[in-house]
């Protein structure tokens, strides 16, 4: 059974009717449908993915794009629960190490609803908002990582600086263009970024 349905009640009418349950339902059911064929699925599929009525989605969600929201906001929380603490005092080589292996978790749970994202934020302020948030939260969570070598470097965080160069060393689209674009593995994806990262912080 699939988290969608569980969560839309599949044992009476009483979770049946529950709106909260149904609303984490639906949101299921969409980052489930997306993540299985890498498209924007119909409303009849998200509904019958929740185990609930088509009108039930509108009932929930003034539209389409606010389903899209919630759902963006729900896969940021997945993706970011995925980070864990990267000890300041580890050496350089293994907070990097530390670092990619949580980005290549991180981007295997949001790649699918990213690049649905992509092409509807700019008819989205919800969704432009969500993304630009979790980008910030990437950004910031490189700060953490190599705060030891950014402390070192004179206005590091300054425009054009360190910080930014490493953020874009690990982003989310560099990623996508070793990955998808240049058709490396994971395993080597990490290892060319990793060499960039190393030259950046020398």
């Amino acid at each position: 059974m699939s988290e969608a349905r569980a969560r839309a009640g599949e044992r009476g009418g009483r979770r049946r009717r529950d709106p909260e349950a149904t609303y984490a339902a639906l949101v299921d059911a969409l980052l489930e449908l997306v993540a299985e064929s890498g498209r924007e699925p119909s409303g009849k599929a998200i509904a019958e993915r929740a185990g609930v009525s088509e009108r039930t989605v509108f009932v929930h969600f003034a539209d389409r794009e606010a389903l899209y929201v919630a759902a963006a906001v729900r896969q940021a929380q997945r993706w970011q629960g995925l980070a864990e603490p990267v000890p300041a005092d580890w050496p350089t080589e293994r907070r990097v190490a530390a670092l990619l292996a949580q980005r290549e978790r991180m981007y295997a749970v949001m790649t699918p609803i990213r690049v649905i994202g992509l092409g509807l934020e700019s008819q989205s302020p919800g969704l432009r908002t969500v993304m630009r948030e979790g980008d910030a939260w990437l950004r910031a969570d490189v700060a953490r990582v190599l705060a030891p070598e950014l402390d070192r470097t004179a206005d590091a965080d300054a425009p054009g600086g360190l910080l930014d160069a490493l953020d874009a060393a690990v982003s989310w689209a560099a990623w996508n263009h070793l990955t998808e674009r240049r058709g490396l593995s994971p395993a080597h994806a990490r290892t060319a970024l990793g060499r960039m990262l190393s030259a950046l912080l020398a």
